[in-house]
């Protein structure tokens, strides 16, 4: 399953899953950057893609439509430094999570 990196976490962070050894792309890098996010979970819905945010708008999405699968993280904004201690932190509850069938999957800090 691929991991798409809404525009609102920096590009920093798909690299960071790409070094856990996760198929993760930030939107930039498939040419979605500032396109609706209808159209990013569209795609992710399409292939079977889990969209990592902190939207609450794929929420909706997610609700209304199968295929794709939710991670949203309900994290306060801060430095990249921070964000990746917090994923470092948070990652391995979420990847048992997404290793089962929820659709929606959220994270507090």
């Amino acid at each position: 399953m691929r991991l798409i990196v809404d525009q609102q976490f920096p590009p920093v962070l798909a690299g960071w899953l790409r070094g856990q050894g996760l198929d993760a792309w930030h939107v930039v890098e498939l040419g979605l950057k500032n396109r609706p996010d209808f159209e990013i979970w569209s795609l992710a819905a399409k292939y079977g893609d889990a969209v990592v945010t902190r939207d609450a708008d794929f929420l909706n999405f997610a609700r209304q439509s199968s295929g794709g699968r939710l991670v949203w993280f309900r994290l306060p904004n801060c430095a990249n430094p921070q964000l990746i201690a917090a994923f470092e932190r948070l990652w391995p509850e979420v990847a048992k999570r997404l290793e089962g069938d929820e659709q929606i999957i959220e994270v507090r800090a």
